[in-house]
């Protein structure tokens, strides 16, 4: 466990990078919210019984949390799940251990965690549920800098919370490595003479639960 827990908590030092990147896209939908449970518990575990003096500051970076930080849920496997994150969103500052929650349908994220946020940064959401609990989540002022939701361009934001003295609307800059999240051109895709489908090594990768060759 120890050499587990230095790979996920080492601070940078001497070069080595303090950014660990954990892939779960290959996991199963059935015990995602376990597994991803399991190391924030593991990594709250280990703060909360560090000396004060030594605890290195940790901030997990939750992307597509609903799907693991649900809002409601029958299946105790993701109550277990939401345990773990309640706990650390509401004690976790004095540990030294924060939540970035990120999600595209922030009405289907567990509310707990949402009311324990000290910052939002919210970009454009068209859905009236999304918009409702984003607004529910601003101060009673800010209620109506919130309309502006529907309307925001493609890397656009608005910025409120704790760390801005005043609200804010950004431009978020293109990433130099641009994720592959964007939407498949589909005209483009059908209108090819010879598409390149590959299904025999798509249900090879099925069977072995893994894209790797």
């Amino acid at each position: 466990m120890e050499s587990l827990c230095r790979k996920l908590m080492q601070p940078a030092n001497n070069g080595t990078k303090g950014v660990k990147i954990i892939d779960f896209s290959e996991v199963p939908s059935d015990v995602l919210p376990l597994i991803v449970s399991l190391i924030a518990r593991l990594i709250f575990s280990v703060q909360q019984w560090s000396d004060s003096e030594q605890r290195h500051p940790i901030a997990i970076f939750c992307d597509e949390a609903h799907l693991y930080i649900p809002a409601a849920t029958d299946r105790s496997i993701d109550s277990a799940s939401l345990e773990t994150f309640e706990r650390i969103s509401k004690e976790g500052r004095k540990y030294g251990v924060v939540l970035v929650v990120i999600s595209q349908r922030p009405s289907e994220v567990n509310r707990t965690v949402l009311s324990q946020s000290n910052n939002f940064i919210a970009m454009r959401l068209t859905n009236v549920d999304d918009q409702a609990v984003v607004k529910r989540l601003l101060p009673n002022s800010f209620g109506d800098y919130a309309d502006m939701l529907p309307i925001l361009d493609i890397g656009e934001a608005l910025v409120v919370g704790d760390d801005s003295l005043l609200p804010g609307r950004i431009k978020v800059s293109e990433p130099n490595l641009k994720p592959r999240s964007a939407t498949v051109d589909f005209w483009d895709e059908w209108s090819k003479d010879t598409p390149s489908v590959d299904i025999p090594s798509a249900i090879e990768a099925l069977r072995k639960q893994s894209k790797q060759a």
